[in-house]
């Protein structure tokens, strides 16, 4: 009886598996963010899913345009995460995080005129749509504290990604997480990515994107980077053709050029380019069947008592980006300059304005109808105010204003991020660039003045400390 009792359980799983397969194809993206609590060592956690709306419903919603299956299963619907302690040789569990949804909405930018495939009733004709599903939770890490441990990593594994996938990662199970470095730094809360992700990009027409990952409570340093996408604890996605973690997603290089080279200032910009400093994404795809897996990291530094940057935390947000054809369009522009200084107590105020150039078809066609395009901004500054100086008018700019207050002078540079989405149909074209305000120390300085004899006197001037001059 023993083979036999093999055979059905090897049967079992993989109708399972099958089953599994049949109905999860709706993963496109996550990311896990942290607040530190009232208290140390216990910390608020916001997972947000992103789901393809094609794919099956999850955890209990109505019936979607895309089917009627329910992903119920914790394999694929985040009902809870994982915690481990990953100080040691080999990760160890820590526990578990129960999940609360607390929101869900649809962040598919399409034109008023065209329902994404989000929407209800289904008579849309636009073929994508992608949800952002939010859920919180809480842990509390005392206990693992006290025992010794000082890092952390709070994971999901779901079942499984895109079928869609064309650079390697299909049908491949999807694993996130973050990192806390519990020790370091004491009640420490993560970046908030104040910007959803744009998801759905159209070939041959640049894409610039930011997250907008702002530290309100500890204004720690930020660094980016792409990172690579897992399967499991430790276990890396595969990639296939030339793609890698580094070069993820087919973009434009003239001639001779290829990666590791980028230009994001060229037009249309050439390469895949990531700022480290300021989180800026540029490139213009081209393959306009592709579905990517892009990953950015986001590392958080901070100074030890020596002075030295030690790694506090670690956040991802794993996307996959479609690449689809779409009406030919130029996309917005943010103009320059993105980066600012100003002296504490000084007010500084400067527009930003945005082009977007008409497309111009080959005779005998007609162009379009220019676009209009609106602007917004993530807040990213407190005390900061972003105003549109003339809201009627058809491309829109704004003027952001700050009085930087004593004891806001920093090495570190403040930022936000400036969002400009056009009207296009039937995908606007949303373009996102940072700012970046670097506050410093007014000219102060302590004076001493000794007399010598014959009337000569000595005058000794002490700046204050942290002055650059």
């Amino acid at each position: 009886m023993k083979p036999i009792y093999i055979k059905i359980v090897l049967l079992v799983c993989v109708l399972f598996t099958t089953n599994l397969s049949l109905k999860a194809d709706h993963i496109v993206g996550s990311d896990i963010t942290y607040t530190c609590g009232d208290t140390v060592g216990v910390y608020n956690i916001i997972f947000n899913f992103y789901r393809d709306c094609n794919g099956c419903y999850v955890l209990g919603q109505s019936p979607r345009c895309g089917t009627t299956e329910n992903c119920a299963s914790s394999l694929t619907a985040p009902t809870s995460l994982k915690v481990s302690c990953i100080s040691g040789a080999a990760p160890s569990s820590v526990g578990n995080i129960s999940l609360t949804r607390t929101g869900i909405v649809d962040i598919t930018p399409t034109c008023k005129n065209d329902k994404s495939r989000c929407e209800q009733p289904c008579n849309g004709s636009f073929p994508f749509g992608i949800e952002k599903h939010t859920f919180e939770g809480i842990i509390d890490l005392r206990s693992s504290l006290n025992s010794g441990c000082c890092d952390f990593e709070i994971s999901a594994l779901l079942y499984v990604r895109s079928a869609d996938i064309t650079t390697g990662q299909q049908q491949q199970t999807f694993y996130t997480s973050c990192e806390i470095n519990a020790c370091q730094a004491p009640c420490n809360s993560s970046p908030t990515l104040t910007n959803d992700p744009v998801a759905i990009l159209c070939c041959n027409q640049p894409y610039s994107f930011n997250n907008g990952a702002i530290d309100l409570t500890d204004r720690d340093s930020i660094s980016y980077s792409f990172a690579k996408a897992y399967r499991n604890q430790g276990s890396e996605c595969t990639y296939g053709g030339t793609r890698t973690y580094l070069d993820p997603i087919a973009t434009y290089y003239p001639g001779s050029l290829s990666w590791p080279y980028c230009n994001p200032n060229a037009s249309p910009p050439i390469g895949t380019c990531l700022d480290p400093l300021t989180g800026d994404i540029i490139f213009t795809p081209v393959n306009c069947s592709e579905v990517a897996v892009v990953v950015i990291q986001m590392i958080e530094w901070r100074k030890d008592t020596a002075g030295i940057y030690k790694i506090i935390g670690t956040t991802r947000r794993d996307m996959q980006f479609i690449v689809m054809s779409c009406p030919d369009n130029n996309p917005p522009v943010i103009n320059g300059p993105y980066s600012y200084n100003v002296c504490e107590g000084a007010q500084l105020c400067f527009n930003v304005t945005a082009t977007d150039a008409v497309f111009t078809p080959p005779p005998p066609a007609s162009p379009p109808a220019p676009d209009s395009v609106k602007l917004t901004w993530n807040g990213g500054i407190p005390g900061g105010s972003f105003s549109i100086i003339n809201p009627s008018a058809l491309i829109q700019a704004g003027q952001f204003c700050w009085t930087p207050g004593a004891g806001t002078a920093s090495d570190l540079p403040y930022s936000f991020t400036v969002t400009a989405r056009d009207d296009a149909c039937p995908l606007n074209a949303v373009s996102v660039r940072s700012f970046r305000v670097r506050v410093k120390h007014r000219a102060e300085a302590a004076r001493l003045r000794d007399t010598l004899p014959c009337g000569v006197y000595a005058v000794e001037s002490d700046p204050i400390d942290g002055f650059r001059g």
